[in-house]
């Protein structure tokens, strides 16, 4: 599937923003429509580019009047993320990460093709709870396993999403397709998650570490981004879903000591405290799909891309 001028909601965000960074280095695209809810420094960089489009509107409650060309692909990655927001503010990211893909699927399911940013949370009690195996396929069945943990309001929309897209594909003709992040990082994406968490604390040496033992397959962002674009020119009617992770999975400790090489600290300092109620013991996906379909493989390892991080960000 060729696409000239593609639509990235969410383009302020860490991976959206690395997305259309990534699209308007290509020759053949001629515009990229970056959607956003408010300005921020991503989207000023952004801006500075003749090939991109900044459109700022709220697409909680739609996309508005906003003047500019019809786009020919849309990338749904808009959501509101954040691991301290799935306790702090889960009411607001279950909207924030829901109705921007159904106002998207409102004005564009069955005109343009969609590729919908999904989440290895969908199922995130499945393997601790009902016997999913690790690596995991795309057919492991989504499960919450307590509706009453606020944790589970961002993997919740997520899924509502999953199931939006594949109803509008059935009533309305979309056309589209999914991916399912596993544990993205990489430069400029916040601290709100455990790789510049943990980073931060470090530097300031605080060496506290929750789940030590849980396991993570760690994906750097430069391979995210090619497998998004992969899955989006790979979209059907069928609307196929594809794992993005990696097969090196790491306890969290482990990843902890990597971490703490790489910046001069002994691992031998790590405090190992309980993980949150919930939170997921193994995540390690199975991208054979997206190997064998889209001809894709993440390139970067876990050390390599820590080392690309650390030489690119300032804490």
């Amino acid at each position: 599937m060729i696409f000239r001028r593609p639509m990235v909601t969410g383009a302020g965000g860490f991976i959206g923003s690395h997305l259309a960074y990534r699209l308007v280095q290509e020759e053949s695209i001629e515009q990229v429509i970056c959607v956003d809810i408010q300005m921020n420094q991503r989207l000023n960089v952004l801006s500075q580019n003749p090939k991109v489009k900044i459109v700022i509107t709220d697409l909680n409650i739609g996309l508005g009047n906003e003047n500019f060309e019809t786009p020919d692909f849309v990338f749904a990655l808009a959501a509101l993320n954040g691991t301290g927001r799935f306790y702090t503010n889960p009411f607001d990211v279950l909207k924030g990460s829901f109705l921007p893909t159904l106002s998207i699927l409102n004005i564009y399911a069955g005109r343009v093709p969609i590729l919908y940013s999904s989440s290895s949370e969908v199922y995130a009690s499945t393997i601790d709870n009902f016997g999913g195996v690790v690596p995991t396929p795309e057919d492991v069945i989504p499960s919450f396993k307590d509706v009453r943990n606020p944790r589970w309001s961002y993997g919740a929309a997520k899924l509502l999403g999953e199931i939006a897209l594949m109803s509008a594909s059935s009533e309305l003709g979309a056309v589209g397709s999914i991916v399912r992040y596993h544990n993205v990082y990489g430069p400029d994406m916040g601290v709100d998650h455990f790789v510049p968490d943990f980073i931060s604390r470090a530097r300031k040496d605080d060496f506290t570490l929750f789940g030590a033992d849980q396991t993570r397959a760690f994906l750097y962002i430069d391979d995210a981004v090619e497998g998004t674009i992969l899955a989006a020119r790979a979209a059907s009617n069928s609307i196929p879903i594809y794992h993005l992770g990696t097969s090196e999975e790491l306890s969290i400790k482990m990843a902890a000591e990597i971490i703490m090489a790489q910046l001069g600290k002994d691992p031998r300092k790590i405090m190992a405290l309980p993980a949150p109620v919930g939170s997921v013991n193994r995540r390690c996906a199975d991208i054979n799909l997206a190997n064998t379909e889209l001809g894709w493989i993440p390139s970067i390892d876990f050390r390599t891309g820590i080392s690309r991080y650390l030489s690119e960000i300032v804490i």
